[in-house]
């Protein structure tokens, strides 16, 4: 199963200062936050089962990172950064 978020430029509230780049003449907005900490106009979320197993950030449809996640049944263990 996976799950898509995406932040793109036709949800922009023109209200709300936000960073944006231009990309293939595509405006997309731009999040950094959190352990990703890269621009990012995307996140696909994947599981196994009912545990998260990745989080893969993209901007523009190119990923820019993933994280992978690792359990021990359902114990989260590590969260690893590439």
């Amino acid at each position: 199963m996976a799950t898509t978020v995406s932040n793109s430029a036709a949800s922009v509230n023109p209200d709300i200062p936000v960073a944006t780049v231009v990309q293939g003449g595509n405006v997309y907005q731009q999040i950094v936050s959190g352990i990703a900490n890269q621009p990012h106009d995307e996140i696909q979320l994947a599981y196994t089962g009912a545990n998260l197993t990745s989080v893969v950030y993209k901007l523009a449809g190119t990923t820019v990172a993933t994280l992978t996640l690792s359990y021990t049944g359902s114990q989260l263990d590590s969260v690893v950064r590439s």
